[in-house]
Parts: structure tokens; sequence; C-alpha cells
């Protein structure tokens, strides 16, 4: 990927963030209590669309793309996830949020992305030591979900991304809340 396509490709998802309001701590708040539903479908969206295109490319231009498939460590998976989710649930961002809230000035941003490279510090101190015998638990190595149904990744691309259009299509945006 060229550094102009990378840069167009993040300040389009910059941009859709900011519409979809993702780098709102309060919206990201009612999306994880499941009241406005809006960031899920956004980013839903942002992976069937993605998975069809990159795999889409890869038929028309297979040198275009470099896969690098990462291993599956189930344990390692889990346990990072509990943290991200902690971290995205107490700071009201992820990654991509807080840049984009960086860019709108605000501080909680600021704190949020200062918060994560100590996180992404502190891990790479401890790594050898923690890290690296938990992901050795449950290492299920590059695997994909192609691999595992033993089908064509752009057909488990077309019918993964059409899976998620329609539950974007079925869910509501806003969910009542009945008390």
């Amino acid at each position: 990927m060229t550094p102009l396509y990378a840069t167009l490709v993040g300040i389009a998802m910059g941009f859709f963030i900011q519409r979809v309001r993702a780098s709102s701590p309060g919206m990201i708040v009612r999306n994880l209590r499941l009241e406005n539903l809006s960031v899920i479908k956004f980013m839903a969206l942002t992976m069937a669309v993605g998975m069809i295109l990159v795999y889409g490319l890869s038929l028309v231009v297979p040198s275009l793309l470099h896969w690098d498939i990462k291993p599956t460590y189930v344990l390692g998976v889990l346990l990072g996830g509990l943290v991200f989710g902690v971290g995205f649930g107490v700071g009201g961002y992820c990654p991509g949020t807080s840049v984009v809230g960086i860019g709108e000035g605000r501080k909680d941003a600021m704190v949020a992305v200062a918060g994560g490279l100590v996180g992404a510090l502190v891990f790479t101190v401890v790594y050898s030591v923690v890290i690296a015998p938990i992901v050795q638990v449950m290492d299920f190595g590059k695997i994909t979900l192609a691999d595992v149904t033993h089908q064509s990744p752009i057909v488990v691309a077309l019918v993964v991304g059409a899976l998620f259009l329609v539950v974007i299509k079925l869910l509501p945006t806003e969910v009542k809340q009945t008390t």
C-alpha cells in the first residue's frame, strides 16, 4: 500500500468516524450500553466493505497486497480483548476514535492516547516474561476462516460481508430501553 493510498484511506476513515460521532465518548458509551448502535453498524459496514474490497483487489492485482496473517493465540486474544475492552469502556475511545478526538481538540482523547502509549510500553517491557508464555497457550497458528471452512477466501469474504450487511440492515440504530 503506497503512503498516498494509506493517507487517503486514513482521511476517509477519520471523516466517517467523525460523521457517525464515534469520536464522542458519550456516543461510545451509548453503543456499549446497546442504546444506540450507529458506531457498531459503522464498524460492521467498514469490515464488510473492507473484506470484499481487499479480497476482490487480491484477485485483480495479486501483487498489490501483502498478506501477513497473524497467529491465532486464543488466550492471548481473550486477555488482550479484556484489557482493550476495559480501556475502551473507561476511556470512551479506541485507538482510531481517539486520534479523531484529538483532531477535534478533545483533551480526554489526548489522555486516552497517552494511556495507550503507556500501555504499549508496559506490554513491550513485560512481553518476554508475561505475554510470551500466555500466547503459547491455545496457539492455533496462522489460520483463517477460509482455511477452517475449506472455501476460497473471496467466497468467505463475500458471504461474511453479505451477512454483516444483512445484520446492519436489520438492526435499528436507536434502541428503546424498557424500565
